[in-house]
């Protein structure tokens, strides 16, 4: 099939119905996906996409192609895996997937600790509150809060992530430390939106401080954790991304405790490739070792 590249196009904005989204899961420019779809519409003699204010939809032309171009794609991922499977070397490229928190908090310091075990190993880390697709090969690894819920799908639950509520001393100075849930209806919050908005710790923190005014509303944890640390209010946050420069101080401990499930997967084609399960290993003993001293705090063992 000649250009084949352009139906990975095709794909991308069937599946997320615009250009500029299908761009950011692709890695390149919004006027490249354009071309690309132009020039195999052209090729085929047919029009896959009608253009509306909304976004791009399938046209009947694009639906008949749609699950073909998907069970090609899919082979194509098979048969990759299938080679890489039988890697034995402890060198090439890893990818891991996980969340902004962890990545930058977490894992991130880490990786020189990694890099020394495992020197050979290039490790690229995609980092966001969306889950890439391991059964697509956009990652090798992820460390996912959540049950993954996919036969493909293989590792284990590694941990619990718990969650408090954080201020800086100057805002309790300044508010006064509240001493049950229910003071909170009177105390202000650090609200999480767009991209966050549906965080476990996030709704939490809603249902407990209803009435509660709004310091300033937030997408991204980092942003969120400096408007805390500038006094601007209380904040829901995982508690091993609070360190002892972090300027925050943990409050109502014994009533606010959100736990989430921690998750190490792979694809099942990849887990006997050396330099994955080199990888995998070397995660699941940092999260062992963080229980085991009782800091570090991104997982309690699950029994």
């Amino acid at each position: 099939m000649n250009d084949w590249d352009d139906y990975r196009f095709f794909l991308a904005v069937s599946e997320t119905g615009s250009l500029s989204a299908a761009a950011r899961k692709l890695g390149v420019t919004q006027p490249t996906v354009g071309r690309r779809i132009n020039d195999l519409e052209k090729r085929l003699g047919a029009r896959l996409f009608d253009r509306m204010n909304q976004g791009y939809a399938l046209t009947a032309a694009g639906r008949r192609i749609g699950d073909l171009v998907a069970r090609i794609e899919s082979t194509a991922f098979a048969i990759e895996q299938r080679v890489s499977g039988v890697d034995d070397r402890l060198d090439g490229r890893v990818s891991i997937t996980t969340t902004e928190g962890i990545g930058i908090y977490w894992l991130m310091p880490r990786l020189p600790k990694l890099r020394q075990h495992c020197p050979d190993i290039d490790i690229e880390l995609v980092v966001g509150v969306g889950a890439l697709d391991l059964l697509r090969r956009e990652a090798d690894i992820a460390l996912r809060v959540g049950n993954p819920g996919c036969a493909e799908l293989v590792g284990r639950r590694v941990g619990d992530v718990h969650c408090g509520l954080y201020a800086s001393e100057a805002y309790l100075a300044r508010h006064g430390e509240p001493v049950a849930l229910d003071d909170l209806s009177r105390h202000t919050i650090i609200e999480s939106v767009r991209d966050i908005a549906n965080l476990a710790q996030a709704r939490r923190l809603r249902e407990v401080a209803k009435g509660a005014g709004v310091g300033v509303r937030c997408n991204n944890l980092t942003a969120q954790i400096a408007a805390a640390r500038a006094g601007l209010g209380i904040l829901a946050l995982p508690d091993y991304m609070v360190g002892g420069a972090s300027g925050l101080r943990r409050i109502l401990a014994g009533s606010f405790d959100s736990t989430l499930d921690l998750w190490l997967l792979t694809h099942r084609d990849l887990r006997r490739t050396a330099r994955i399960r080199a990888v995998l290993d070397f995660l699941a003993a940092e999260i062992r070792d963080d229980a085991g001293r009782g800091t570090g705090k991104v997982a309690v063992l699950a029994a």
